[in-house]
């Protein structure tokens, strides 16, 4: 089954698509929501969270290679990509069944490392296929306008859930706010959205003419040895080595801008909800005005220049102590943090060669994965010895700091 679609607007919809995923369930709503009205301890819930976010992405890094050499192997795309929406987006409608008291705890955190891991593991399917959506001259663009997509995806979701049933008096379809049952109802709204929008791009998905190729060699030894080649071209080594570590600020930055939030500033659900949207706005218009620069001046030195920024902004927000001023701020980041990964995947995509797409992106998402259950872990740990929130929150900064130095020494390919 196929209907016509132009293929840049089916490839932004996916990520409008998937995009309420991420801002709505790890971001946002639920884990503010997992802090205030399940674990109802600021630390202990930074710390709970730090773990799941962590071993999400541990799992992540072990599996995203091997499953994206398989993709390539077998030209399985489409399937593969099916499989991981549908598990992604039961994953956030389960979430209605996380009732605000201590014994969904657990229920809780094991639903965010499997509904995460789905997730993810499909960013890596999604991002493979940029290019068959794309012509060659404008992969820059597309990627920047699909994560503004995305950006805006996440803004039209956070204000139904706002407007719809967090402050509504009469919450829609009849809900009750006994139960949190406005809260919850988030979750099924995500999954009813990611599974309606995805389906433009996965119908469009076009079929693979060239035919899957086989290796005697193992799949892993395959994988293993890969990897190794690619570290020994030491460019693409270090812009991988780069990303690990910055891109695992972001994620840090990502799991717990809702709880920092939260805790430190004493946000009221509604009061985080438009901090979402403000930052997501922030995202998508940067997002969009890098994407125009992206093909043009190349994309290092866009994200050079959103690190740096990010560093500074990021900074400032660690030491105020204003709610107003740190809306302000934190929403700033967002300019800076969608251009950041619009020009990462930009970037990946000049080392595709010979048809291994989902394998190149498995290992992106191992550069983006396989240290970020350290992020989450250093500031759950910080947060533990020094009983602060805005200390944790320090680590992030350093991520970035270090992941600028190390792009410096990386020549951007041609």
């Amino acid at each position: 089954m196929q209907f016509k679609i132009k293929p840049f607007v089916a490839y932004c919809l996916y990520d409008w698509a998937n995009s309420p995923f991420a801002t709505v369930v790890i971001t946002f709503i639920f884990s503010a929501y997992f802090e205030r009205a399940i674990v109802g301890n600021a630390e202990k819930a930074s710390i709970l969270w730090g773990w799941s976010i962590s071993i999400s992405a541990f799992m992540v890094a072990c599996l995203s290679p091997f499953i994206g050499r398989h993709i390539d192997k077998n030209l399985s795309h489409k399937s593969w990509l099916i499989a991981f929406t549908i598990i992604s987006s039961l994953g956030a409608a389960l979430f209605w069944f996380a009732y605000p008291v201590p014994e969904s705890i657990i229920f809780v955190c094991v639903l965010v490392i499997i509904s995460n891991i789905a997730f993810e593991l499909g960013g890596v399917v999604y991002n493979s296929l940029l290019p068959a959506f794309s012509e060659k001259s404008k992969t820059g663009s597309l990627s920047g306008k699909a994560w503004a997509s995305g950006y805006a995806g996440g803004i039209i979701c956070l204000l139904i859930i706002l407007f719809g049933f967090v402050q509504n008096e009469n919450p829609l379809f009849g809900l009750e706010k006994n139960m949190a049952a406005n809260i919850r109802i988030a979750g099924p709204i995500v999954a009813i959205w990611f599974i309606i929008f995805s389906l433009p791009f996965l119908l469009n998905i076009p079929k693979n003419k060239k035919k899957a190729f086989c290796k005697n060699e193992s799949l892993f030894k395959e994988v293993i040895s890969n990897i190794k080649k690619l570290f020994t071209k030491s460019n693409q080594g270090r812009f991988l080595l780069s990303r690990m570590i910055y891109t695992d600020g972001l994620n840090t930055l990502f799991a717990f801008g809702g709880l920092y939030a939260a805790g430190t500033f004493k946000m009221s659900f509604s009061e985080i909800i438009i901090f979402g949207i403000l930052i997501n706005i922030a995202a998508g218009l940067g997002s969009l005005f890098f994407s125009y620069l992206d093909d043009r001046i190349g994309p290092k030195y866009i994200i050079k220049i959103s690190l740096i920024f990010l560093i500074i902004f990021g900074g400032i927000t660690l030491i105020i102590e204003n709610k107003e001023l740190f809306l302000l701020f934190g929403s700033a980041l967002g300019f800076f943090i969608g251009s950041v990964q619009s020009s990462s995947r930009s970037f990946m995509l000049r080392y595709i060669t010979k048809g291994n797409n989902a394998e190149i992106f498995g290992i992106y998402a191992v550069s983006g994965k396989c240290t970020a259950f350290i992020g989450p872990a250093v500031l759950a740990l910080t947060v533990s010895i020094f009983d602060s929130q805005r200390a944790g929150m320090g680590s992030i900064i350093i991520f970035l700091l270090i992941g600028l130095i190390l792009l410096q020494r990386v020549v951007e390919p041609k």
